[in-house]
């Protein structure tokens, strides 16, 4: 049980990067040039240039960072735990990432498409990822599908209001 209930811990993490990861992170950015990435004439330049600084963040374990990039009221549906709702969940999903000392090792996730529609921007892609955690140093790796609904701001910067995914095979067998 506890094995199942860690993995469904970092596995929600671990989306809501993934709904805002990118191929061929620049690890030289910093953290903080969101304002920068939020700039961008383009919406798949601003998707991708917001993704990189999430990336960034993830793999230096700078969760604070990423809440900027989420509404209110988003909602994260893991396919392996239950429906997660507001960044008051996610924030206890980044305090227990700290609990088990989680350290991202990899993230690679690859945009196959995005499409807007009124204030709405969709992004459809797979990943794949690794971790480890203090119980478990050695990494472990999973792969899968994501989707992510991102809303248009008045300020016409993007923020994500929804994200599903699934993962390539059953994590709990």
């Amino acid at each position: 049980m506890f094995g199942k209930n860690l993995t469904a811990v970092l596995f929600l993490f671990a989306i809501i990067f993934l709904s805002a990861s990118c191929d061929n992170p620049d690890t030289g950015r910093d953290i903080t040039k969101k304002d920068e990435a939020q700039k961008s004439t383009s919406v798949n330049e601003k998707i991708e240039s917001i993704n990189r600084l999430l990336e960034e963040a993830t793999l230096k374990g700078n969760y604070e960072a990423l809440l900027d990039y989420y509404t209110e009221d988003i909602i994260v549906a893991p396919g392996v735990s239950p429906v997660v709702r507001g960044k008051s969940a996610i924030i206890e999903s980044y305090k227990e990432n700290r609990k088990w000392e989680v350290k991202y090792h990899s993230f690679n996730a690859r945009v196959e498409e995005i499409w807007e529609y009124n204030d709405n921007v969709f992004e459809r892609g797979k990943f794949g990822m690794s971790y480890s955690y203090k119980d478990n140093p050695k990494p472990k790796a999973y792969s899968g599908s994501y989707f992510t609904v991102w809303q248009k701001e008045k300020d016409d910067s993007l923020k994500i209001k929804y994200v599903m995914w699934n993962l390539n095979f059953d994590p709990c067998n």
